[in-house]
C-alpha cells in the first residue's frame, strides 16, 4: 500500500500510495497515530505531505514511514469509521472588517500609503499584494481543509521586529510592500522597523507663536529625526513615523511593543488574500490598539540583519533537489532538469507576490514524462515547473496542492531571500546537502 516514501526540502516527507482510494486511510492513520514531531499532514491525490518540527524528526519517521502498514477498516464498523471524526472548521469567506476604536484606545493611525499625492486604500491602489497588511505567523493545522499557512513573506523579518520590541514572535505587525507608510503615534511606544532598508524619519509637530499685526497667531512647525533600521526606537504622542523610498528589497515590517491587535480568525491575525480570510488589507483612517501589554524592555539592534539581495550580482538560492527530479531526467541524465535549473541565471518577472516567486529563463526546463502528475502538497521554497519550463518558488500563499511537479525546496535559511527578491533580479540556483547545506554536484 505504501508505494514509496521522498524526503522534500529539510524536514517533510511525501508518503505515496499505490492507490488513489488508500490514500484518506494514510491520512487518517496520520492523524490518529502522528510520528514524533509531526507538525502537519495535507492530503494530496495519491501522496500525504508529512511536516515536521526538525530535521531529526523527519529523518526518524523516514524509516518508520517506509516499513507502515495500512489496515484495512471493515464496512460498517461502528468503532472504525471510513473515515476519521474532526470537528467542523467553518472558514470564513471574507475578511473581518477591523473593529472601531475610542480615541483613548488608539494606538496607531494610518495617515498614509503609497505616494504622498495618492493617499488612497492599498486595495484601491495596486491591490492588497502590493500595499500593506497584518501579518503573523501564519496559521497551521488546517492544510487538510485546503487552508495554506499564509503568514509573512520575510517571517525571519517579521520575527525580528517582534523581538527587537520585546513581543513574541507570533504578534501582528504591519507587512509593507514596497512603498510609502506613514503612522500617527497617539502614545508612548516604542517601534521597529526589519526587512527591506528604507529611508525613515519621525517627524514632531511643534506649536510656534507668531505676531502678525499686533495679534498673537499660533502656527506649527515641522521637526525630523532619522528612525534606525533593525533598531528599537521611541515614538511619542502626536509624532508621525514615515517611511520612504525602498534602497533593497520589497518587504518591511513594522512591529510595535504590545503587538497589533486584530480579530483572530482560526487562531491567527494573518491576512491571507489567496484565500480571503484575516483582516482586510490596511487603509488610511484606520486606527489600531494593542493586543497586549507593552513592555519597557526591548531588544538591541541585531548585528545579524536579516538577508537581503545584493543590487549588483545574482543572488544564489540554496535548494535540495527533489521529490520529482524524474520529470525532467533521462536515462543517460538523471539530473537533466537539476544541471538546466543550474546552469543558467533566471529573471524574476512582475508581478511576483505573496504566492510565489515567478522566474524566466532563456534555457526552459524540459519536461521528460508527458503524463499528468496528481497534484501533490506543496511547501514554501518549493520549485514548481510549469508546462512552459519556468521555475516559481513557492511564498507564504501558495497553493495547498499543485500538478506542476516540485524540481526541488530552498532552504529556509534562503526564503527571506527569495521574499525580498525585487522585479528584474538575477537569481541562480546550487544544490546542497540537507544535512550540512554543502554545496553538492547535480551533473
Amino acid at each position: 500500500m505504501i508505494h514509496s516514501v521522498r524526503e522534500m526540502g529539510q524536514r517533510a516527507l511525501v508518503i505515496e500510495v499505490t492507490a488513489e482510494k488508500d490514500r484518506p486511510r494514510l491520512s487518517e492513520h496520520l492523524q490518529e497515530h502522528p510520528f514524533p514531531g509531526q507538525v502537519e499532514v495535507i492530503p494530496g491525490v495519491r501522496t500525504v505531505l508529512v511536516d515536521f518540527r526538525r530535521r531529526r524528526d523527519a529523518q526518524a519517521a523516514l524509516k518508520l514511514a517506509r516499513r507502515l502498514k495500512l489496515r484495512r477498516r471493515r464496512a460498517g464498523s461502528a468503532d472504525s469509521p471510513e473515515h476519521p471524526v474532526r470537528p467542523e472548521v467553518n472558514l470564513p469567506e471574507s475578511y473581518v472588517e477591523c473593529a472601531p476604536l475610542e480615541d483613548r484606545e488608539a494606538v496607531l493611525e494610518v495617515l498614509r500609503i503609497g505616494a504622498e499625492d495618492a493617499a488612497v486604500p492599498a486595495a484601491e491602489d495596486r491591490g492588497p499584494s502590493a500595499g500593506v497588511l497584518i501579518q503573523d505567523i501564519g496559521r497551521y493545522g488546517f492544510g487538510d481543509r485546503g487552508l495554506g499557512r499564509s503568514g509573512s513573506v520575510d517571517l525571519a523579518a517579521a520575527r525580528q521586529a517582534n523581538r527587537l520590541v520585546g513581543n513574541d514572535d507570533s504578534a501582528a505587525v504591519f507587512e509593507v510592500c514596497a512603498g510609502e507608510f506613514s503612522l500617527r503615534i497617539c502614545q508612548t511606544s516604542i517601534l521597529a522597523v526589519t526587512g527591506a532598508e528604507v529611508s525613515m524619519e519621525v517627524v514632531t509637530e511643534e506649536p510656534v507663536q507668531n505676531f502678525r499685526g499686533g495679534q498673537e497667531a499660533a502656527t506649527t512647525a515641522s521637526r525630523s529625526r532619522p528612525a534606525p533600521v533593525r533598531a528599537p526606537f521611541w515614538v511619542f504622542p502626536g509624532e508621525t513615523l514615515h517611511l520612504r523610498m525602498v534602497h533593497r528589497g520589497v518587504y518591511s515590517y513594522v512591529g510595535i511593543s504590545g503587538g497589533v491587535d486584530v480579530p483572530l480568525q482560526l487562531g491567527s491575525a494573518s491576512t491571507d488574500t489567496a484565500a480571503g480570510i484575516g483582516p482586510e488589507p490596511v487603509q488610511v483612517g484606520h486606527r489600531f490598539g494593542l493586543s497586549g501589554a507593552a513592555s519597557r524592555f526591548v531588544g538591541i539592534a541585531s548585528v545579524a540583519p536579516t538577508p537581503l539581495p545584493e543590487l549588483e550580482d545574482a543572488t544564489m538560492l540554496r535548494y535540495v533537489p527533489g521529490p520529482r527530479t524524474e520529470y525532467f531526467g533521462t536515462r543517460r541524465a538523471a539530473s537533466a532538469g537539476l544541471s538546466r535549473l543550474e546552469s543558467q541565471p533566471w529573471e524574476t518577472v512582475a508581478p511576483s507576490g505573496r504566492a510565489g516567486l515567478l522566474l524566466d529563463g532563456d534555457d526552459p526546463i524540459q519536461r521528460t514524462i508527458a503524463e499528468p502528475m496528481p497534484e501533490e502538497p506543496l511547501l514554501r521554497g518549493a520549485i514548481t515547473v510549469s508546462s512552459s519550463g519556468q521555475p516559481t518558488v513557492a511564498l507564504a500563499e501558495h497553493p495547498v496542492t499543485s500538478a506542476d511537479p516540485v524540481l526541488g525546496v530552498v532552504v529556509r535559511e534562503d526564503l527571506a531571500l527569495a521574499a525580498q527578491l525585487p522585479a528584474g533580479a538575477q537569481v541562480r540556483f546550487q544544490a546542497v546537502d540537507p544535512e550540512s547545506l554543502g554545496a553538492v554536484r547535480t551533473r
